[in-house]
């Protein structure tokens, strides 16, 4: 099975939830300090968002594209087409992954130099930086009237009932996400 691609899947639909209950925010809660890395939730799925977009763009090959300063504040719907972009351009990079691929290196320009870094590697970096951040979002909507959704179920049989709705609504259903190879 492409483990990377059921990972970038599962961060895309785990996106999907976090944004979809932050909706619900009046525009107060979702910029009014709250307690984490980040002071606020825009604040934090902002960085979420540019931390996505650097990687994914190195992981694309684009040395002079990560040179871009990717920050932005941005107000919630521009954020939530961003980040669903951007979602499925990760979705799309680990569906073409090869096995050869992910021992492969590219090129990282941080502020002190260019190092590398193997695929595979990035993009486990890149997934729990993303489970991080979305945990830190999900503690500060408990903060406000907003239920925090479930976000650490991984597409269990067992759990399909909580899910059913958003199966029907998307392409997330279990033979989807699990039909996934790699191979040379």
């Amino acid at each position: 099975m492409n483990y990377f691609l059921a990972q970038a899947m599962n961060n895309q639909w785990a996106n999907h939830r976090l944004l979809s209950a932050c909706a619900q925010l009046s525009e107060a809660d979702y910029v009014a300090q709250r307690t984490g890395f980040f002071p606020s939730i825009r604040a934090t799925l902002c960085h979420i968002l540019e931390v996505d977009r650097y990687y994914l763009t190195a992981l694309e090959g684009d040395r002079d594209g990560q040179i871009k300063d990717f920050s932005e504040t941005l107000a919630f719907v521009p954020l939530v087409h961003k980040q669903t972009q951007t979602d499925q351009r990760l979705v799309a990079f680990c569906e073409a992954l090869r096995e050869a691929d992910l021992a492969r290196n590219v090129d990282l320009v941080r502020a002190d130099g260019v190092v590398r870094e193997r695929i595979d590697r990035l993009l486990l970096h890149l997934f729990e930086h993303q489970i991080h951040h979305r945990g830190q979002v999900h503690g500060m909507l408990s903060g406000t009237d907003v239920p925090p959704p479930q976000l650490d179920e991984f597409f269990l049989d067992c759990d399909r009932r909580f899910r059913e709705k958003e199966e029907q609504s998307s392409q997330l259903s279990a033979p989807y996400i699990w039909r996934g190879f790699l191979s040379d």
